[in-house]
């Protein structure tokens, strides 16, 4: 596999939730520990390193972790603004990019998405199973997608859907029937967003 360096996307304060996702404690941990240890266990030799949306909303609680830091260098664009900031720090030809909030990923299924890099393609995305990319746990070649997303950002409107901006990536799309096998396959993309969402995570997480 070529070299890759990881970035998990922990963003801001989280409104609907009411407090900074990627420190809601699920399964004994964090949402950002537990990304942390997955993507470890699936790249251990990429370097780690965790973007978040500004200094002024760094939680104290982050340091914990034990992965450095960056922060958004343009503020209030959501997770286009983290891939930026992922791609203008990368030191390798490909990056990993994992939002905290998809607690359920698993290690299997990055290696299985990492195994499938290749030249010919400018990203690698799994497709869920209702047939939406899912971009916010996919590898970008940074050469290629940094000036298409820097481009993006400059544009003075709302940045489109993540799932539109992967698809301007000339992706490889791994599609839901190539990972359907793995454990909880259905539930790798569980979503984090709400106190409900919360709860449902911790059923899942305890079987019931």
């Amino acid at each position: 596999m070529t070299d890759v360096e990881a970035f998990i996307l922990i963003g801001g304060r989280s409104s609907r939730l009411g407090t900074d996702k990627a420190f809601v404690e699920l399964g004994g941990t964090t949402l950002l520990r537990g990304a942390v240890n997955v993507v470890r266990a699936a790249l251990p030799k990429s370097r780690t390193t965790a973007v978040a949306g500004n200094s002024a909303q760094f939680p104290i609680q982050a340091i914990t972790a034990g992965v450095p830091f960056i922060f958004d260098l343009h503020e209030g664009r959501g997770p286009l603004g983290g891939i930026h900031a992922a791609l203008a720090q990368a030191r390798s030809p490909w990056i990993f990019v994992l939002a905290c909030d998809y607690p359920f990923v698993s290690s299997d299924l990055i290696r299985l998405l990492a195994d499938n890099i290749s030249d010919e393609f400018h990203a690698v995305v799994p497709g869920q199973a209702d047939g939406r990319l899912q971009p916010l746990c996919a590898f970008y070649k940074v050469a290629v997608a940094l000036p298409i997303v820097e481009e993006l950002l400059e544009r003075p409107r709302v940045s489109p859907p993540m799932h539109e901006v992967a698809g301007r990536l000339n992706p490889l799309i791994i599609k839901f029937e190539s990972y359907s096998h793995l454990p909880g396959a259905e539930e790798l993309f569980c979503n984090i967003n709400t106190k409900d969402d919360a709860d449902r995570a911790r059923k899942i997480t305890r079987g019931s």
